[in-house]
């Protein structure tokens, strides 16, 4: 109706009638009375926030667990939404705060303690050349899984700030600029926790992929 149709537009700084994503859109529609927006908007993002709590938390359960309070804080968000930044910007920043509290909780940070540093010896004492995409078997499987633990271990072992800027950009995809909103820092400050983190991760992973760095 008209009423979601002329909520479906804001105004730039210069007056001007700026078109929403359509993500925000669907947001507009469900705060505007439209359950089934709300329902895409799940079905479109539920599992890359599922993927983005589990880079975090490392256990399938937890991590859907954490994906429904996400979208359950959006959807009681709705009354007081405005359209202030792309939906997705909004989404990463509630998720980010949904994931970094339950990693910061006692129990949680007990419960990992003993992850140690990954070393040569857990990738059976040897360093692992990158797996040839054109060989298959169980040897190139076996190695495609200990580079996996070894990624998992380097991005496990980054700062807290450092960890959620790479994730966020690139797994979740956001640019630089969307990375800083969710973060609430500069951009200039993202770009240098990006390259730390792959200066750290590289340090870490050198000896033992070898052929891959």
């Amino acid at each position: 109706n008209r009423s979601i149709e002329h909520a479906l537009a804001i105004m730039d700084d210069d007056g001007e009638t700026t078109t929403l994503d359509p993500d925000a859109q669907l947001m507009m529609r469900f705060k505007a009375g439209d359950l089934g927006a709300f329902e895409v908007l799940f079905a479109r993002h539920a599992r890359a926030v599922v993927n983005f709590a589990f880079r975090f938390v490392r256990n399938r359960d937890i991590a859907e667990e954490l994906a429904q309070e996400v979208f359950l804080k959006i959807h009681d968000a709705a009354p007081s939404y405005r359209p202030e930044a792309r939906f997705t910007t909004w989404l990463y920043r509630i998720a980010t705060n949904v994931c970094l509290n339950e990693v910061r909780r006692p129990y949680f940070r007990a419960m990992h303690e003993t992850l140690d540093p990954v070393q040569p010896e857990d990738l059976e004492g040897r360093s692992l050349p990158l797996a040839d995409p054109d060989r298959a078997g169980p040897a190139a499987g076996l190695e495609r899984q200990a580079i996996a633990l070894a990624l998992r271990r380097a991005l496990e072992q980054l700062p807290e700030k450092q960890r959620l800027a790479f994730i966020l950009n690139k797994y979740q995809e956001l640019s630089y600029g969307e990375v800083a909103e969710v973060m609430k820092i500069s951009e200039k400050a993202v770009k240098s926790l990006i390259h730390r983190a792959k200066e750290a991760m590289a340090d870490r992973l050198r000896p033992l992929l070898p052929g891959l760095l």
